[in-house]
């Protein structure tokens, strides 16, 4: 028994030097809290707040988005916009700083989007905190609709990201071209396409429609390059702690390959991954809530919902980086949620503060 515990004491040691060091990777990220970097800060001002930042560090920036190119005015008319309202005045030119996430229309008076695109300190935003735009292929063009309800889906998790799907009803019915949604279960491989005003790779945002063709990839692909990520940000985490505690190169292997073989797959069943091995096209901030889709005779199909990406801890952005696809909501898994929603009738509007239902009393 002790000649066991002696043989895998450099294990244990390693294995601790790894907690402390996850401990401190979890200091560095403890603004976020528990939630997934997307959903611990609303895009509704995450987003806002970068692009504002990003026009501000570099006005000229060139239209570029990852691997992506502008799109074709009126290709894809079921495109729309997240805006926040009180961002937004009478003027077109207020609606780019507004962009915060995106969506799709998916009948006259439905859009398909992210949960979280939907939901702020946990809970759903109110319907009039947000505004769709649609038929813009700028930012700067297009219709504006008021939001009648937001609907997040009830299995929604800001921690795994899982069921990160959500719809709005608008307040009339929009007179734009709409997608249809996949019904029947998505391949593993395949061209697929990407549209959305989200961060270039210059670090700037566009107001134009810009557009990217992606492979599908089996989810095993994903959960692998991702806690690969997870892997090299460990040993730097190990490495930058071995000057004070004083282990080897090699047990900061033998840590770092013991937590990663015990890691989850960060993917879940209602998830998609697509993109690129090298990272070159892919989604990134700004592009949540927008249509992950396959065209065929009948047209383009969304089989996704922009959800989520990672990338490593040193980054600047969690998108665009070797190996590491991004994920998207499978949306097959939820025809009959999408239908059930979307039969429903909305809730009354609440009477606002101060103003009563009583009539006065008629004369007798």
């Amino acid at each position: 028994m002790v000649n066991i515990i002696h043989r895998f004491r450099p294990l244990a040691t390693a294995l601790l030097a790894g907690i402390a060091a996850l401990a401190t990777l979890n200091a560095i990220h403890a603004a976020d809290g528990p939630a997934r970097p997307e959903a611990a800060v609303s895009p509704m001002k995450r987003v806002a707040e970068a692009r504002a930042k990003a026009k501000a560090e570099n006005p000229d920036g060139a239209d570029r988005v990852y691997g992506g190119k502008e799109a074709e005015k009126g290709a894809f008319p079921f495109q729309v916009a997240l805006l926040t309202s009180d961002r937004l005045d009478a003027s077109p030119a207020s609606q780019p700083d507004a962009q915060f996430c995106g969506g799709s229309l998916i009948a006259p008076q439905w859009v398909l989007t992210a949960a979280h695109c939907l939901v702020d300190n946990g809970r759903p935003i109110p319907a009039g905190a947000v505004t769709v735009l649609t038929g813009a292929t700028d930012l700067g063009e297009g219709k504006r609709y008021k939001a009648a309800e937001v609907i997040v889906n009830e299995g929604y998790s800001e921690q795994t990201m899982d069921n990160d799907l959500g719809l709005i009803r608008l307040a009339e019915p929009a007179d734009a071209p709409t997608i249809k949604v996949a019904r029947e279960a998505t391949p593993d491989s395949g061209k697929t396409t990407v549209t959305g005003w989200g961060k270039m790779q210059d670090g700037t945002f566009p107001t134009a429609l810009m557009v990217a063709d992606l492979d599908l990839q089996p989810n095993a692909t994903c959960n692998s390059g991702i806690k690969d990520i997870y892997a090299r940000d460990l040993k730097t985490a190990l490495g930058d702690l071995s000057h004070r505690m004083r282990y080897s190169e090699k047990g900061i292997d033998a840590a770092a390959s013991a937590i990663a073989a015990d890691m989850s797959d960060p993917l879940t069943g209602n998830m998609i991954c697509a993109g690129t091995a090298s990272g070159e096209r892919d989604a990134c901030n700004g592009d949540s809530g927008g249509p992950l889709f396959m065209t065929g005779a009948d047209g383009p199909v969304q089989i996704g919902v922009v959800s989520w990406g990672e990338g490593p801890n040193d980054g600047s952005a969690a998108c665009g980086h070797k190996n590491a696809y991004g994920i998207y909501t499978r949306l097959a898994n939820y025809s009959g949620w999408i239908e059930e929603k979307m039969k429903t009738t909305p809730a009354p509007a609440k009477p606002k503060a101060g103003v009563g239902t009583a009539q006065k009393p008629a004369k007798p």
